[in-house]
């Protein structure tokens, strides 16, 4: 019983407890639990899957990594407790929508201005320009998962391992995700490159190599940044 007389949830507050000690059964338990409940109640209120996939990835580093799981104390189920937690980053989500036009998307494609920024001459600009819009593009293919892959990893800086933690998977699989995750962006961005390039042999070979490095430099740039 907790000071107000109600039932206290032990169970609950049994896997609250695993849950942030980051027992591997337990985070299992809320993915195939939890997790469908939660994209399932944001859908019912309007939510597309891309801001979906946003709040339940915020709503993890921040149970898990942050640790805020911890402070469940039982007074309510939870499912319930999780809900409301999910409930409010989503009305986080949609306030700072409402303030920012910038999204983190644009904060991604954003990295495709950093770099050679001192190059004055025209033609480069005009390349420089052409990535951009490739890399806009490229980044609108990707599935909502690989897009909050790349998002943890190069914004947020966060490593596999806590990537791993927070997907509930394996490091060496959350290695494998986030690779294939730049691979198919770097792939896309240079199919993107070409149709805008159009196909002159000459101006395709002359500048697909400084592409490579604006993709290279651009999908790390932050990832080294404190």
């Amino acid at each position: 019983m907790d000071q107000k007389g109600g039932a206290l949830h032990l169970e609950d507050i049994a896997w609250a407890k695993d849950l942030a000690a980051g027992d591997r059964s337990a985070l299992d338990r809320y993915e195939r639990d939890l997790a469908p409940m939660i994209a399932a109640q944001l859908r019912r209120r309007g939510l597309a899957d891309d801001a979906i996939a946003d709040v339940q990835q915020t709503l993890r580093m921040r149970l898990f990594g942050e640790g805020a799981i911890a402070r469940y104390e039982g007074r309510a189920t939870l499912k319930s407790w999780v809900l409301i937690s999910a409930l409010r980053e989503a009305n986080r989500v949609r306030e700072k929508a409402a303030r920012e036009p910038a999204t983190e998307d644009d904060h991604l494609i954003g990295l495709a201005d950093r770099g050679d920024s001192g190059v004055q001459d025209a033609d480069k600009q005009r390349y420089r320009d052409v990535f951009k819009r490739a890399f806009r593009d490229a980044l609108a293919t990707l599935s909502p998962r690989d897009r909050v892959l790349l998002r943890m990893h190069i914004l947020d800086g966060l490593s596999v391992d806590e990537i791993g933690v927070l997907q509930s998977v394996h490091r060496a699989t959350a290695a494998r995700w986030v690779e294939r995750a730049r691979e198919t962006l770097s792939r896309h961005i240079r199919r993107e490159l070409m149709s805008q390039l159009g196909t002159d042999p000459f101006e395709t070979s002359e500048m697909m190599g400084w592409m490579q490095s604006r993709i290279d430099l651009s999908l790390s740039a932050l990832a080294h940044e404190s």
